[in-house]
């Protein structure tokens, strides 16, 4: 997979910042989407989420649990208890039929802010200084 350069060119106290900001308000539609893929268990998530990100999304279990849960009481996600080993058990995560029509209309809402933004940054990209007088 072929990452953004400019997630390799972040530094480290930069990419907190950033990634806190960003996180915040995508977090949910990062875990459809995960989820849309394939269901499993918070802590496979969480991993996941900060390995495609490239360690840019990191986050903790105070936040994606909660979380989880919220999506769940509103019907996005169903998880059910699976056994793993002798007596450990753990909860699967998966996205409803629901949470994949609140994906979709993430995604397409997100495409447009991309889209709007780009009509304002890329205008700016273009200028060079000497342009201006």
């Amino acid at each position: 997979m072929i990452y953004p350069q400019e997630i390799y060119n972040a530094s480290p106290t930069r990419m907190k910042y950033l990634n806190r900001e960003m996180l915040h308000g995508n977090a949910e539609t990062l875990v459809l989407a995960l989820l849309a893929e394939k269901g499993c268990h918070g802590y496979r998530l969480r991993q996941e989420l900060a390995e495609r990100s490239h360690d840019y999304f990191q986050m903790g279990y105070g936040r994606l649990y909660p979380l989880l849960r919220s999506m769940e009481r509103r019907r996005l996600v169903t998880a059910r208890r699976v056994k793993v080993g002798k007596s450990r058990e753990q909860r699967r995560y998966a996205i409803t039929a629901r949470g994949l029509a609140e994906l979709r209309e993430r995604k397409r809402r997100w495409r447009q802010f991309c889209a709007a933004m780009d009509c304002i940054l890329s205008t700016r990209d273009d200028i060079s200084p000497g342009d201006i007088s």
